[in-house]
């Protein structure tokens, strides 16, 4: 009767245990960017993103890119997360920082890495933010930070040359092919779907790709305060992160993975009323999120 006992107690022990399991493992990411009134004295000391190209030790006709993410705070954050996009000629490659996510601390250091064999360009787009609690009152600090990188393949295939800034008469006619032929291939696609979806692009007053919303992390966005500005882009991340990088949300609820979708181009209307997402899915499905100023 007592080895029964005992084995119906380590059974209960098993089912407890595999229950706990299953749970941490089916539990969905912890959803934790929200947008909070911005700290008036916090800051970012440090916040980079860097695209590197090393050769591949399997074949030398490959290469391994590594996305390096670093933010530093001025103090001791309750909630730190950084968030990066990594665009492959236009089109979504990676993301990096949505299932890393710290707390009680101001740094945060992260690394990804893809593998490729062909020429390409490369643009790093990444949110860096952190929610501080004092007291009962909670704000929120951010900046952005972005890269980019032109990667060669040889004539023959067996050397790859990267540069970020063209240093050479060769390097400048590799980024005027390269850089001008995605921007084409991006404009007709975005075109096509605003069609699609019956916008008005002249209705907008600035209408510029997610790569570029990282030039007025210091500076307004035209027709807006400096504060205002910097609560738009907030907001504007904190809609991303729901309705885009953890599935792009269609009008009929389901869900398409962003991953092969083209850059998001943001929308600003003139009225200052709001601000529009198109996304081009991997199918060529277009998609508008729309965030409120």
């Amino acid at each position: 009767m007592k080895r029964k006992k005992q084995k119906i107690g380590w059974v209960i022990l098993l089912i407890t245990i595999l229950i706990f399991v299953l749970k941490v493992t089916l539990s969905p990411v912890k959803e934790t960017i929200i947008f909070f009134p911005l700290h008036k004295e916090a800051q970012f000391i440090t916040a980079e993103s860097q695209l590197n190209v090393t050769t591949s030790k399997v074949s030398p006709y490959k290469y391994n890119l590594t996305y390096h993410l670093y933010s530093e705070l001025d103090r001791s954050a309750y909630l730190r997360q950084d968030i990066g996009l990594l665009y492959r000629n236009g089109k979504l490659a990676t993301i990096i920082g949505l299932k890393n996510w710290k707390q009680y601390s101001a740094n945060l250091n992260q690394n990804d890495l893809i593998k490729d064999n062909d020429t390409a360009f490369y643009q790093a787009i990444s949110y860096h933010y952190s929610e501080i609690q004092e007291n009962s009152n909670i704000t929120s600090v951010q900046t952005m930070s972005m890269d980019s990188l032109y990667v060669i393949k040889s004539k023959y295939g067996q050397t790859f040359n990267s540069f970020h800034h063209p240093q050479s008469e060769l390097e400048k006619e590799w980024q005027d092919t390269l850089k001008p032929y995605m921007d084409n291939q991006l404009n007709a696609i975005w075109n096509k779907g605003m069609n699609e979806l019956e916008i008005n692009r002249h209705q907008y007053n600035l209408v510029i790709p997610l790569t570029e919303l990282s030039t007025y992390k210091d500076k307004p966005l035209p027709g807006f305060t400096k504060r205002k500005s910097e609560e738009m882009i907030g907001k504007l991340w904190e809609g991303m992160y729901k309705n885009y990088l953890f599935g792009i949300k269609t009008e009929e609820g389901t869900s398409i993975s962003p991953y092969g979708s083209t850059i998001p181009l943001l929308l600003f209307n003139r009225d200052k009323t709001e601000i529009l997402v198109l996304i081009i899915t991997k199918d060529f499905q277009p998609i508008i999120l729309k965030q409120l100023i």
